[in-house]
């Protein structure tokens, strides 16, 4: 059966393929929404069918690129930096997934304006946020299992370390404790800002302005936790930081990487706005540490509740 002369509500809520009209109606659609003042709770189920089209291949090569600015033009405002999407989609701070745009979600920062505020509720409605808030709560566990394994002092490696809101969320639960944290970041404005979140926490925590591929640390570490920088490398790239970071290690040490799973829902979503991960299977995740030279009794991967947000946990014992 032709879906050409289906309309796109229909042919999303039925699975079908959209037809040869699915950018003007797309845009359409997506107009309307912004007309109204942002998708409603009831508009979620329709509006994420249609986004998650742009994570299918085929679509996407169908849509050549002036179709895929008209998709986003219709947006109008609601792709300005008011809003997260907007944000993740224009990158005023010149890279995605920025400092910024991190703690706007772990924060569930909403538009000031009436006529955006909607936009960013969907946004935060998404499995991915959810996903990312979800480190929040993993870093401190990891934290605290490192603390009690290693009770005289531990020493911790934040690499990407960003806002820097999980670090505070997570010293403020574990309280007084000999935990020290290296935070290293390339991005002097994410130190300055995570350095304001951190206040209470300082004498706990240097921060290192650096690339990650130049750093050298003067100390070795207990736990070394890197939550999304390894989505952005290829996996050439993973294998070269993992080795590295191998010999930064103490006895009985670990490295706890995230990575985005296959399995994101949110996936064509974020690819609309040019928010572009590498996202990979648990299986992969294993692979890659084996040809580091980690054993396979060495290597497990977990995942945060949402099961999006995986993390290689890589032991040296």
């Amino acid at each position: 059966m032709s879906t050409k002369s289906i309309p796109l509500s229909e042919v999303l809520k039925s699975g079908l393929l959209p037809g040869k009209n699915f950018t003007s109606e797309a845009s359409e659609y997506i107009t309307f929404l912004v007309n109204k003042g942002g998708p409603d709770r009831q508009d979620y189920s329709l509006l994420s069918a249609l986004l998650n089209l742009f994570s299918d291949t085929s679509i996407r090569e169908q849509i050549s690129q002036n179709e895929w600015k008209q998709i986003q033009n219709s947006f109008g405002e609601a792709l300005s930096i008011q809003t997260i999407q907007g944000w993740a989609f224009h990158k005023p701070l010149g890279y995605a997934g920025d400092f910024r745009i991190i703690d706007k979600i772990y924060t569930y920062e909403e538009s000031a304006n009436p006529q955006l505020a909607k936009w960013d509720q969907y946004f935060h409605s998404q499995k991915a946020p959810q996903a990312v808030r979800n480190r929040q709560s993993y870093l401190l566990e990891q934290i605290w299992q490192t603390s009690h394994e290693h009770p005289a002092m531990s020493s911790i490696l934040n690499l990407a370390s960003g806002p820097g809101r999980d670090m505070h969320e997570a010293l403020k639960v574990i309280g007084p404790a000999k935990v020290f944290i290296d935070c290293v970041d390339q991005d002097i404005r994410a130190i300055d800002y995570a350095k304001s979140i951190c206040q209470d926490f300082l004498p706990q925590i240097r921060f290192i302005h650096k690339n990650v591929f130049r750093f050298t640390p003067d100390k070795s570490y207990d736990l070394i936790w890197s939550a999304g920088l390894f989505d952005y490398f290829n996996d050439q790239i993973f294998k070269r930081i993992i080795k590295r970071l191998k010999t930064f290690l103490n006895p009985g040490g670990k490295i706890v990487i995230g990575n985005f799973s296959e399995n994101n829902p949110s996936r064509g979503y974020m690819e609309l706005f040019h928010w572009n991960l590498i996202h990979r299977s648990p299986e992969h995740l294993q692979h890659l540490a084996h040809d580091c030279g980690f054993t396979m009794n060495q290597i497990r991967v977990e995942q945060e509740p949402e099961g999006i947000n995986l993390f290689l946990i890589l032991s040296n014992s």
